[in-house]
C-alpha cells in the first residue's frame, strides 16, 4: 500500500511540473505554430469616366479579356456570386482560375477569389479581390482594387522568393497593371 502512494505523488509532481513548463512556454509553442498572417494590398486610381461606365466594364466578369497577358477567357455561372467562374487563359499558355464571390450593382462592388495556387506566377496564395467604384470630382470613378492573401510559402521561414515581402510586391504590381488596363480600356486608349 505504502508504494502506491509513493507513485501517485510522483505522478501528481509530474503532472505540476508539465502544468508549470506549458504556462510559460504557451505563448512560445502557439508564435511558433502559428505560420503566415494575411496581407493585405489595397490600390486606387481615377479613371477619367462616369461609375456607369467603368462599372459596365469592371462587373462584366465573363467578359475581362482587357486584363494584362490575358488571350482569352472561358466563364460559367451567369455572373451569380459564388457559382461564376471564369478561367483566364493567358498568353504565355498558363491559366488563372476565378470564381466571382461578391456582385453589388447599386454600391458598384465586385468580388473575385483565385481559385488553385500558382507561386510561380503569383507569389502568393488565397488571393482574394474586392473592387470598389465611387464617384469622384468633375464626373470621373475612383477605383479602388483592395487585395487580401497570404504569402507563397503558408508555414514559418518561407523562402526568400515565396515571404511576405515579394508576396506584397508581386500583388501590388498586379493590382496595378489590373488598374492601368482598366483605365486604358474605359479611356479609350
Amino acid at each position: 500500500m505504502r508504494k502506491a502512494l509513493v507513485t501517485i505523488a510522483v505522478t501528481r509532481r509530474q503532472l505540476l511540473g508539465a502544468v508549470a513548463a506549458l504556462t510559460v512556454f504557451s505563448p512560445v509553442i502557439a508564435f511558433a505554430a502559428h505560420g503566415a498572417s494575411p496581407l493585405k494590398v489595397v490600390e486606387t486610381t481615377i479613371v477619367d469616366a462616369p461609375p456607369d461606365k467603368v462599372w459596365a466594364v469592371v462587373s462584366d466578369f465573363a467578359h475581362a479579356d482587357w486584363l494584362p497577358g490575358v488571350a482569352r477567357i472561358e466563364a460559367s455561372g451567369d455572373d451569380v456570386p459564388d457559382q461564376a467562374r471564369r478561367r483566364l487563359i493567358m498568353a504565355d499558355g498558363g491559366v488563372v482560375g476565378e470564381l466571382l464571390t461578391k456582385r453589388d450593382a447599386e454600391r458598384m462592388l465586385l468580388g473575385v477569389h483565385r481559385e488553385g495556387d500558382d507561386v510561380k506566377r503569383l507569389p502568393a496564395t488565397n488571393y482574394t479581390a474586392l473592387i470598389t467604384l465611387r464617384p469622384a470630382e468633375g464626373g470621373k470613378t475612383q477605383v479602388e482594387w483592395k487585395a487580401r492573401f497570404y504569402r507563397g510559402h503558408p508555414n514559418n521561414d518561407p523562402p526568400a522568393e515565396l515571404n511576405d515581402d515579394v508576396a506584397i510586391a508581386a500583388v501590388t504590381a498586379l493590382q496595378r497593371a489590373y488598374l492601368a488596363a482598366l483605365k486604358a480600356k474605359v479611356e479609350g486608349r
